[in-house]
C-alpha cells in the first residue's frame, strides 16, 4: 500500500469559504478510482506555529491505483479549480 500525505499553504487572499470548498471538493472525488482504501483531509488545528494550513492523506492499494487517481479526469478538474489557492504544496509518498 503506498500513502501519500499531501500539504498546502493557502495564499493570504484565500477565505474560510474557499477553504470549505476546497473540503468539499475533495470530498466529491475521494472515491473516483478503485483502490483508494483511505482519504483524510482537513484544514489545520493551527496548535503551533509554522505549520501548514491543510493536509490531506490518502492511503491507495498500489502505485497504479496513485497514478489512476491523478491523471483522473475529476481529480484534474478539482486540481485545475483550487491549485491557484495554494501558495505551496509538498508531498510525500511511502509504503505503508
Amino acid at each position: 500500500m503506498i500513502r501519500q500525505i499531501t500539504m498546502v499553504k493557502f495564499k493570504p487572499e484565500v477565505t474560510a469559504e474557499d477553504i470549505v470548498r476546497v473540503g468539499e471538493g475533495f470530498a466529491e472525488i475521494s472515491s473516483v478510482v478503485p483502490g483508494i482504501h483511505r482519504f483524510e483531509f482537513g484544514p489545520n488545528l493551527k496548535l503551533m506555529e509554522g505549520t501548514w494550513d491543510y493536509a490531506l492523506v490518502i492511503d491507495f492499494a498500489d502505485e497504479a491505483a496513485m497514478r489512476g487517481y491523478a491523471g483522473h479526469p475529476d481529480h484534474i478538474a478539482f486540481a485545475q479549480q483550487f491549485v491557484p489557492l495554494g501558495e505551496a504544496v509538498a508531498r510525500v509518498h511511502y509504503t505503508v
